[in-house]
């Protein structure tokens, strides 16, 4: 399997819009508690303008496998070193390495921007999500306590962050 990685794009709509609402309607992963409409992914461009946003494609198959990108922390240029990250996969493909390519690809774009911290938001049910982050150089940094309900169960909202080869005071 051939995986590579396309800048996001409007031909890529449909495909991540379908990945992005299995997570919504089978886990706590994807955050909203109703599927998206396609329409909903000129807001996933607008978040993600100015930072790398990919689709990811087997390109044996010809399909589109997940997404990857970055996204501003916050408004204000106090914290323009920091960056969200977001990534879905395809369930067909998880456990098969991309998560991992995703994390390189945007990594490399982060140090090439001038991005130092990194900082993903997981549902405390995502067990294979936290476990990935830590094996990957990410540190938790705090835990927001039940403020989630989604599926009729409460669950936590971890903070992680990792930090590119930038000492921390």
């Amino acid at each position: 399997m051939k995986i590579i990685f396309e800048k996001m794009g409007m031909e890529h709509q449909k495909s991540i819009i379908e990945i992005y609402n299995y997570y919504i309607e089978n886990s706590t992963a994807a955050f909203p508690e109703v599927t998206m409409p396609e329409e909903f992914f000129s807001a996933l461009m607008e978040k993600t303008k100015g930072y790398p946003a990919y689709a990811i494609l087997n390109s044996d198959a010809h399909e589109v496998v997940g997404f990857c990108f970055f996204s501003a922390y916050s408004p204000f240029s106090t914290f323009k070193d920091t960056a969200n990250i977001t990534y879905f996969i395809s369930q067909a493909y998880v456990g098969k390495g991309i998560g991992e390519q995703c994390l390189e690809k945007l990594e490399s774009e982060a140090m090439r921007m001038g991005i130092k911290h990194i900082i993903a938001q997981i549902s405390s049910e995502n067990q294979q999500s936290l476990k990935f982050h830590i094996n990957h150089g990410f540190e938790i940094c705090g835990t927001l306590k039940n403020i989630g309900n989604k599926l009729g169960r409460n669950f936590n909202l971890i903070y992680m962050q990792k930090d590119l080869g930038i000492e921390c005071i």
